[in-house]
């Protein structure tokens, strides 16, 4: 029974993969690393010829992914993959060996059969194999399963608890040394999505608190008001009536919020939600919070901020790095153009800085928003000067891969003044904002048509 846990050259050639794997990556870490740290350049030293250490980077990365794809797994066991109580598959891989287990305490986890019994065959070779001491029993969320070490009579013993530490990492647990005795820990089966509906009830019972709390104190002012003796007047605002704006404005993030928040209230109703069900309930969870992250963005503005000379491909370049992960959550290709192209191109315009970035911000949000899974979002920085029209400013342009838009629906749209839904578009409400904050700092906004059918919004900034 011994021989069996001796690993194969599969399984051999899966555990120098991940360990290349790791060392290419901590080699291009300390590339960049060196790279940030280097001092300027002297001139009472010389110039040493530039080493091409990008593109031998590269390579090694192209043959790390080539060889993860050759070892995409480290052994072809045979067996199903599900739910896996670990004592029995203990009891068929070594029936001599003396157990000590408790009872009743739930030993199941969730795994591939084949693996996990390779897994048991190694680690009962660092015992004194069939007739192993071995215990298993459950801690917590964890199933633990510990054999008494005897004598070491590998020579590979050290490369075979290497790949069982890489396996249990696989599986969510790790490898460990106690005593004379070696352990495998494994997440017990369900405890991962218990702990994940236990977090989204105690989150959305934290909501609920501090909206009760919120109301509270809204009833108190309002208490408080009503008791005041004397009377306050307010005359009607000078200029035209802005009923109208707050109207379509109050609309506009009512729908955008039903959207977001009615299909978490339909999805909890049910009395056990499904894994699917609670991981739908995260994802508008998170697009909840983004959208009020916008919208405080927004109300901290400064209307009186004066503008200066802003570089939109700073800025641009800072709003992509920050919303990558919300593009991966979403599985789209967020991409940056400057024109002219060049890591040292400045595209420089008049307008106040904070009201770029958030400009920049919403642009892209709503252009992410409007993509499906593997579509694409490119945003285009043209310096002044430059690209079709020389004559005019610096430019920026977003092109998303959402539904188009058709030409006689787009004054309405950006008006807020139609149902988004109508047209495919998920809301209307970052344009919108869009549209104000560059009318505020002298810029022209205009809608066309994307590239790639979606919508294409470009801003025009003064010199």
């Amino acid at each position: 029974m011994s021989t069996k846990g001796r690993l194969t050259r599969q399984e051999l050639g899966w555990l120098l993969t991940q360990e290349a794997a790791n060392a290419a990556d901590r080699l291009r870490s300390g590339v960049q690393v060196l790279r940030t740290n280097a001092p300027p350049p002297s001139d009472e030293l010389p110039v040493l010829p530039e080493i091409p250490v990008e593109a031998s980077l590269d390579a090694l990365d192209d043959v790390m992914k080539m060889l993860t794809s050759l070892h995409a797994k480290p052994s072809s066991g045979r067996g199903r993959r599900g739910r896996i109580d670990l004592a029995s598959l203990l009891w068929e891989v070594a029936p001599d060996a003396r157990v000590a287990m408790e009872p009743g305490s739930g030993t199941e986890v969730n795994g591939d059969e084949g693996e996990l019994r390779r897994m048991l065959h190694v680690v009962l070779g660092h015992g004194t194999g069939a007739g192993s001491n071995v215990t298993i029993k459950r801690e917590g969320d964890q199933v633990r399963l510990s054999v008494v070490l005897g004598p070491d009579s590998s020579a590979m013993a050290d490369t075979e608890r290497a790949w069982l530490s890489r396996m249990a990492i696989r599986y969510g647990g790790r490898h460990e040394f106690e005593g004379g005795a070696e352990s495998l820990v494994f997440p017990a089966d369900g405890a991962y999505e218990r702990s994940e509906r236990e977090a989204l009830r105690k989150e959305l019972d934290e909501a609920r608190k501090q909206g009760e709390a919120y109301a509270r104190e809204l009833a108190q002012v309002f208490a408080a008001g009503e008791d005041t003796a004397s009377p306050s007047t307010f005359p009607p605002s000078p200029g035209r009536d802005r009923f109208p704006i707050v109207a379509q404005l109050a609309g506009a993030m009512a729908s955008e919020m039903r959207s977001l928040l009615f299909p978490i209230v339909r999805d909890l109703k049910g009395p056990r939600p499904t894994d699917e069900t609670l991981d739908g309930v995260r994802r508008r969870i998170m697009q909840v919070q983004d959208f009020l992250i916008g919208l405080a963005g927004i109300g901290e503005l400064d209307p009186n901020e004066l503008p200066i000379e802003v570089d939109f491909c700073d800025v641009a370049r800072q709003t992509t790095r920050a919303l990558a992960p919300r593009a991966d959550r979403g599985g789209i290709t967020l991409k940056l153009v400057t024109i002219p192209d060049g890591p040292d191109v400045r595209a420089y315009g008049r307008c106040a800085p904070r009201s770029a970035n958030a400009f920049i911000r919403e642009l892209l949000a709503q252009a992410l928003a409007a993509t499906p899974h593997d579509g694409k979002v490119t945003v285009t920085v043209t310096a002044a000067g430059h690209g079709e029209g020389e004559k005019l400013g610096t430019r920026v342009t977003v092109d998303d891969g959402g539904a188009p838009l058709p030409a006689a629906a787009r004054r309405a749209f950006l008006a807020l003044e139609l149902d988004p839904g109508t047209y495919g578009r998920p809301s209307s409400l970052p344009l919108y904002i869009c549209s104000e904050i560059a009318s505020a700092q002298g810029a022209l906004l205009e809608l066309g048509d994307g590239p790639n059918g979606g919508l294409r919004v470009t801003v025009t900034f003064p010199k």
